[in-house]
């Protein structure tokens, strides 16, 4: 069985871009998760049928890889596949593709299933999964994941941000883009303007809900170009991730 491969083209609007003229790391996941939602709605199978049946996916490890970011005004090509499900997960593709056929970006991610009301995770409706014709197995291999702050790292970044109802999206937690805009806005504009990111490795633990005060703290690791990030709300880990840099 070959898995459904969706595809969409999206021109790159100055809202979507940094100060670098460039799409900027969180809506690099906000235009995924768009790709992911069209094909959904393709299949019958989008929010409303979900949301229909009190359930909601949700998101627990991303894997980015980044060549280049694209610029304002430039189409991409965003191709997506929901290649392989087990009961209780799935791991889904991303690939974005400037107008020559160049792969800009490449995603790796895992998801879930969540029960909206009792906020848990609970098996994936077969008629869920169907519609994606993907391959089903019994373990879903997962990549390495992010490097954790140790207690013997040097904290380069402590700030504290309260949660905003616009950052709240209509799974009632907050959205996962955000989680990289707290990550990434303590290394400051002289650093995001002079450096790229290349890799990005996320994992989500616990998700962060209206009323939280979240606090991002960030460690940098000047020799090897990379930056480690964890989010914490009340001493709970919420999110941490690792990204490697090189300079623009």
């Amino acid at each position: 069985m070959m898995s459904q491969v969706y595809d969409t083209n999206h021109v790159i609007k100055y809202y979507e871009c940094d100060m670098t003229t460039k799409l900027s790391i969180p809506m690099i996941l906000n235009l995924a998760i768009l790709a992911s939602n069209l094909q959904a709605e393709s299949l019958s199978i989008g929010d409303d049928f979900v949301h229909a049946h009190g359930l909601g996916w949700i998101v627990l490890q991303y894997d980015i890889q980044i060549k280049r970011r694209p610029i304002v005004g430039e189409t991409v090509k965003i191709e997506t596949v929901a290649k392989e499900f087990t009961s209780y997960f799935a791991n889904r593709d991303f690939n974005f593709y400037d107008e020559q056929g160049e792969l800009l970006i490449e995603i790796h991610s895992l998801f879930a299933m969540m029960d909206m009301t009792k906020r848990k995770m609970i098996r994936i409706p077969d008629e869920m999964a169907a519609g994606y014709e993907p391959d089903v197995v019994k373990r879903i291999k997962r990549g390495p994941g992010p490097e954790s702050i140790s207690s013997d790292d040097e904290i380069l970044h402590d700030q504290m941000y309260a949660v905003r109802y616009t950052d709240i999206d209509f799974n009632h937690h907050v959205n996962n883009s955000r989680y990289f805009e707290w990550m990434i806005d303590g290394l400051g504009a002289d650093f995001l303007n002079s450096h790229e990111a290349t890799q990005i490795q996320i994992r989500f633990e616990k998700e962060v809900g209206q009323n939280d005060i979240v606090t991002s703290q960030i460690v940098l690791d000047s020799e090897k170009m990379r930056t480690k990030h964890r989010i914490m709300v009340d001493d709970q880990l919420s999110a941490e991730a690792t990204i490697n840099w090189i300079e623009a």
